[in-house]
């Protein structure tokens, strides 16, 4: 619901643009997962899609009764209460961020396996090239994946706290 105040008596109409938000990838986007900063609105206009404009004219629209403004009490549930869903979505991005990074890491670690069977069979040159292959590998597992996977389970862990102090807040407000 919309309540507009002040409005002259001789408006004629009003109109409101509705958007809907284009539909998840599959695939995780790191950058996405780790920005913190909000898009201008032009950046978010264009990742809606226009569903419809409403209009409406004085003549048509009625006023229900019960739909008041809410309390101050109210605002800050609803508030805490989008602040929740947003860490818990960060949270679930950062999950799938994890399992892509675990699924990448299982598969460098099947190949490196697959050079190991290999170097039995082949000779001096070429063992030394597959050796270097294999310590290439070694160094990818070890330094992107491992430490990308401990810095998303970090975060989730600081998620996990805010979403525990959100909570906290929540009861507090409540209790007002």
């Amino acid at each position: 619901m919309v309540r507009i105040s002040d409005l002259s008596p001789n408006w004629e109409a009003l109109a409101f643009d509705l958007y809907q938000e284009n539909e998840e990838k599959e695939t995780v986007n790191v950058d996405d997962v780790t920005s913190d900063s909000e898009t201008d609105s032009t950046e978010e206009i264009d990742a809606h899609a226009l569903i419809t404009t409403l209009y409406s004219d004085q003549r048509k629209t009625k006023s229900e009764e019960g739909k008041g403004v809410k309390t101050k009490q109210e605002y800050a549930l609803l508030v805490n209460d989008l602040e929740k869903q947003f860490v818990k979505k960060k949270m679930k991005n950062y999950e799938k961020a994890i399992t892509v990074e675990a699924k990448h890491k299982r598969q460098t670690q099947q190949e490196m396996n697959e050079l190991q069977r290999d170097v039995k069979y082949q000779v001096d040159e070429e063992k030394a090239d597959t050796e270097s292959k294999i310590a290439m590998k070694k160094d990818a597992i070890q330094q992107s994946s491992d430490e990308s996977i401990q810095l998303y389970e970090d975060e989730q862990k600081s998620l996990q706290e805010k979403l525990q102090k959100l909570n906290k807040k929540q009861q507090d407000l409540a209790m007002k």
